[in-house]
């Protein structure tokens, strides 16, 4: 194959709400490292180019997909349904799209960062060159934890509320330990390298206010320690939609850039140990295939839409007060009222496949269980796989089917908006293209 790498530093000016938190204060007061987005352009034999965009950022809904895909797919030539863009899930990045009542970005800020994000598929076109592609693997099973807890009241609580270790029955699920890799080789040495790990970008939360790529930052900067200044890794995240670096029974397992640092630096670690055992990715083809998926809305009841309105009109235009973990009232409120007006109608979300020789990328458009990223990779025909969240689209969270009757964070409405079948769709829209890329 020939392929094309580039990395550009899209980091906007400070001031701009930082998203993934619920606080007073949303303006970036400075920048503590830079937000990047990296594009991989891959061109076969034949001509075809398909390109993969990591961005630094919380999340990206459709609309602020389609103007990336619209911009580079201008500027590049690749046509926009043949480019994949995924967001980190950074909590120190620019708020590009509404979430309930938290804030987003002006109209012509959002523009311009996307504008900036999108120069990177160009950018790789133009660097396109001959190049090995390969493939690897490698275990990390010292940071994932799996953040939904069942506690001896019997209820299901989160990990990062600092529970008593004792209080604690059991987590309510395992988490995904496996590192995929796809290292990028010219004259037998190491270019650059996509990596996908499952791993919940928020060690830097709500007392944060500098841009930050998190812990993708620190696994960028080991990276080219490792490999050379020009080396670019890109991280594609993997299904973690209830799995944090949080152990509930380790202290020490906090927050802040000394944590970002580590855990950074800790991938950085497991990729390079991916990349010295890797395999040549086999044959050249390169397909992509994409569905609109049906999911069916949640459903929100009279007495709780009255329940929202209560809420609103308490507030009587002021808002709730800020807190670094959880959401207030004041969020369910709105999001609610939002999900009440169409929740009669069910929505279409993208899955998209991408085939690489014998290789493939699968994109997922939330925030999903860890449980439904494993069953993808141990179903897929391919002999390389990497599932990817967050891709193309950002539509809450996506957990199994059994969660909905644990409770808990994820599961309430308006931190998913699906019935419980949603994450099962997916996944099996995913395989069903998986087939017919690989004709099994």
């Amino acid at each position: 194959m020939r392929i094309g790498v580039a990395e550009v530093d899209y980091t906007p000016a400070p001031g701009l709400p930082l998203m993934g938190n619920f606080r007073d204060d949303y303006a970036a007061r400075g920048v503590h490292d830079p937000l990047c987005a990296r594009a991989f352009v891959f061109e076969n034999s034949t001509g075809a180019r398909v390109a993969m965009v990591s961005v630094d950022i919380c999340m990206l809904g459709r609309e602020n997909v389609a103007h990336i895909r619209g911009c580079a797919s201008r500027a590049s030539g690749i046509p926009a349904g043949r480019i994949l863009v995924a967001a980190t899930h950074t909590h120190s990045g620019p708020a590009p799209m509404n979430l309930g009542s938290l804030p987003k970005c002006d109209k012509a800020d959002i523009h311009r960062f996307l504008d900036r994000i999108a120069e990177a598929v160009p950018l790789a076109v133009s660097n396109l060159s001959e190049a090995d592609l390969v493939a690897g693997a490698a275990v990390e099973d010292r940071l994932p934890h799996n953040r939904r807890l069942l506690c001896k009241d019997g209820r299901t609580h989160m990990n990062w509320e600092g529970l008593d270790p004792d209080f604690v029955v059991k987590p309510l699920g395992g988490a995904d330990f496996e590192m995929r890799v796809l290292g990028v080789e010219r004259d037998g040495v190491e270019r650059a390298a996509v990596v996908n790990y499952a791993l919940h970008p928020a060690i830097l939360a709500g007392d944060n206010w500098l841009y930050s790529a998190d812990f993708p930052g620190y696994l960028a900067i080991a990276m080219r320690q490792l490999f050379g200044p020009d080396f670019v890794s890109a991280y594609f995240n993997g299904c973690c939609g209830n799995v944090n670096h949080v152990d509930y029974s380790d202290r020490t397992m906090g927050r802040g850039y000394t944590m970002t640092q580590r855990v950074g630096y800790m991938l950085a670690a497991d990729a390079c140990q991916a990349l010295r055992s890797a395999q040549p990715v086999e044959g050249d083809e390169l397909a992509v295939s994409s569905e609109r998926v049906p999911l069916e809305r949640l459903k929100i009841g009279e007495e709780e839409h009255r329940w929202c309105r209560n809420v609103i009109r308490e507030l009587a235009g002021g808002h709730a007060p800020g807190q670094v973990d959880g959401l207030p009232d004041e969020y369910w409120a709105v999001t609610r009222l939002g999900m009440y007006e169409k929740q009669h109608e069910d929505d279409l979300s993208e899955v998209m496949v991408i085939r690489l020789g014998d290789a493939a990328v699968v994109g997922l458009p939330g925030e999903i269980f860890n449980e439904y990223g494993l069953e993808i990779k141990r179903t897929s025909p391919a002999r390389h796989t990497l599932v990817v969240e967050l891709a193309n689209d950002a539509i809450g969270y996506i957990p199994t089917s059994e969660a909905f009757g644990q409770g808990g964070y994820e599961p309430t409405p308006g931190a998913t908006f699906y019935t419980g079948d949603a994450g099962t769709r997916l996944a099996a829209s995913a395989l069903r293209q998986l087939d017919a890329l690989f004709q099994r």
